[in-house]
């Protein structure tokens, strides 16, 4: 089976949100670095807990992959992670909030986003 980057992101990203580490419990990051073989229907990954330094090894069963691209034959071949769902005037609203800005994200973020509680955006990496 053929999978294209796109997939494997997905892939790669449910397993991250399923994952947790055996030993300790806490997530273990999964990303592409940790894919070993990838054959018809199957996916081993070797994984490594950075809390406890547990190595984990992983066999993804990637059965069922066929029939979610065979539902919607125009997703088989389309880089959908670049496309933007965007309806005209949310287009526009994010056009003009992007200009009032001076292109900014940050600033864009600073006077439109969300705060969350407890968290330190300036402490982020």
């Amino acid at each position: 089976m053929e999978i294209d980057p796109h997939t494997l992101q997905q892939i790669l990203q449910r397993i991250y949100q399923q994952m947790r580490c055996p030993q300790c419990g806490n997530r273990v990051p999964v990303d592409f670095s940790a894919v070993r073989v990838v054959a018809a229907n199957a996916m081993l990954l070797q994984l490594k807990c950075e809390a406890c330094s547990a190595f984990i090894v992983l066999h993804a069963s990637l059965t069922g992959m066929e029939k979610a691209t065979e539902d919607r034959p125009e997703f088989q071949t389309a880089n959908v992670s670049s496309t933007l769902n965007l309806a005209e005037h949310e287009a526009q609203m994010l056009h003009q909030a992007l200009a009032e800005s001076g292109g900014s994200f940050e600033k864009l973020f600073a006077k439109y986003g969300v705060k969350e509680e407890g968290i330190d955006h300036k402490k982020l990496p």
